[in-house]
């Protein structure tokens, strides 16, 4: 289910085909007043929808006023869907602090089948662009091991922004093929996710182009790369664990027909769960006859049941141990070392504030980063090959100074009480533009301070020509050129104004 795609990509079509997607689908529904409203629903976009992010304590300043213009995902809490296009969702500040992700609606109920605790060890086999690892950090409260896969180096980035602008910082990355990761984990994960790569036959509402490659000739192709990712989580999976399969696919050949190969070969040491309060129309009778019957407890997100994109998921969990397929390294846990110690220590006393951590995870000092990360992060970095990074980038050494990251900022900002100024509005999207400030009359503070703007900390700044000018160190990949609010309909003034403002009226800057 690893299709990104946004409103502008509703290209020209051809309606044929369309049709006959959309007929080879129908065929999956019970009777012609369900094929009727699918195929009417098909032919209009779905809502934009987001999912709070539980990891940013600030997200819960969203909430009320999610609650005001949208209506709640009925399967995850923190999902809302509401009239703003996706774009417009991407483009605010509440975005740009991580109290949210654009998500579609289906996605999310993977992750809630799925149900990480704190705590646990948890894999996403297929993790970019990081919509479901951020919300699988969330379930865990940052403890445990995320260990987040992704095969294709060109999604990598993707993944990368997506976990540091929410926060996440019990995570390891790995690059490689599902299947090459089984000798290092054999039943070791206690939960394990593999959103496959599909045809995205699901997803024709948002994404037409998805019909210039579909055929039931190529999903019966991805079928044999999903058969291999399943088998693979299944022998990494702990006896009694939870392993969700999910596409963004509704067609029987990536979905039942993957499954059902998986029990051909262990047989009935798989089990196939329930899930729970989710409804939807069954298949039809002569269709559900050709697999087992426990393969009535899988769901379909249908869009028009429930006014998103097309989805499948199924829960499994494992009776008994499957074989090693070699000596697996011995995953030793790590302590804080005490220079790492030291430079949380020299951080805390410079600002007068906490860094959260888990007894499950540990301080490291190297490359002059300081990091938060799982305790079996040193040891996946040491013995796996396939290790790209590990946790949170707390800090950067350099000099004897230690330089909070942007998400240590936006994240535990509220717990610090260093030196600060609250912004406007202007001078919030002044900032996001990649302006300095200028204060009129020149402020007393000196050095580094956080700009805060109500109960976001937006990034550190320098206090430079006698407090006369601010210059933030928002990093560029947050830059704005209309910044807007999800929480306020501040307005958003021409730029030719505000350039007024900042070189003739000066802003003034208030020190907290």
């Amino acid at each position: 289910m690893n299709k990104q795609t946004t409103p502008s990509t509703r290209k020209a079509y051809d309606p044929d085909k369309l049709q006959a997607l959309l007929q080879y689908l129908g065929r999956l529904l019970p009777n012609d007043e369900e094929r009727a409203a699918f195929y009417r629903c098909s032919h209009t976009p779905p809502p934009a929808s987001l999912r709070l992010n539980a990891l940013q304590a600030q997200a819960q300043h969203v909430r009320p006023h999610l609650h005001q213009r949208g209506q709640s995902v009925p399967w995850c809490s923190e999902g809302f869907a509401l009239p703003e296009s996706d774009t417009s969702l991407g483009q605010t500040i509440e975005h740009a602090m991580g109290a949210y992700y654009v998500q579609a609606k289906a996605p999310m109920l993977a992750v809630e089948v799925l149900a990480p605790q704190p705590g646990e060890r948890v894999l996403d086999l297929c993790a970019a662009p990081g919509g479901k690892a951020t919300q699988i950090a969330a379930r865990m409260q940052n403890s445990g091991l995320l260990l987040a896969n992704e095969p294709q180096r060109k999604r990598m980035p993707a993944l990368v922004g997506n976990l540091e602008r929410c926060g996440v910082a019990n995570h390891v990355l790995t690059q490689a093929r599902g299947t090459m990761l089984t000798r290092y984990f054999p039943n070791f994960f206690d939960r394990i996710l593999v959103d496959a790569p599909c045809s995205g036959d699901g997803i024709v509402r948002k994404d037409r182009n998805m019909l210039t490659y579909w055929s039931p000739q190529d999903a019966q192709h991805l079928a044999q790369q999903q058969k291999g990712l399943l088998r693979a989580a299944y022998q990494m999976l702990r006896p009694g664990g939870t392993l969700v399969y999910s596409t963004c696919s509704l067609s029987l050949e990536e979905n039942e027909e993957v499954l059902l190969g998986l029990l051909r070969r262990y047989k009935e040491d798989v089990a196939i769960l329930p899930i729970a309060e989710f409804e939807g129309p069954p298949l039809p009778d002569k269709l559900a006859a050709q697999f087992p019957a426990e393969f009535a407890h899988c769901v379909r997100v249908w869009p028009h049941h429930h006014d998103t994109e097309g989805a499948f998921v199924a829960r499994l969990s494992k009776r008994a141990p499957t074989p090693s397929l070699g000596d697996a390294p011995d995953w030793n846990t790590s302590t804080t070392e005490p220079t790492a110690a030291e430079a949380q220590l020299a951080i805390k006393n410079r600002w007068n504030g906490t860094l959260p951590c888990p007894s499950d995870q540990i301080f490291t000092l190297s490359k002059r980063h300081l990091c938060r990360q799982p305790a079996l992060g040193p040891a996946l970095q040491e013995h796996l090959p396939y290790f790209v990074r590990g946790g949170m980038k707390v800090a950067r050494l350099h000099k004897g100074y230690h330089y909070l990251s942007q998400q240590t900022v936006a994240l535990w900002g509220h717990l610090m009480q260093g030196p600060s100024i609250e912004l406007s509005w202007p001078q919030l999207q002044d900032l996001f533009e990649g302006h300095p400030l200028y204060c009129d009359p020149p402020t007393d503070l000196k050095g580094e301070i956080f700009c805060r703007f109500g109960p976001w900390t937006v990034c550190r700044a320098i206090v430079k020509e006698e407090g006369r000018r601010i210059e933030g160190m928002l990093p560029r990949a947050l830059f704005r050129a209309q910044l807007a609010s999800l929480t306020s309909s501040l307005p958003a003034p021409a730029k030719a104004g505000r350039a007024g403002v900042r070189s003739a009226a000066r802003c003034k800057c208030d020190p907290q």
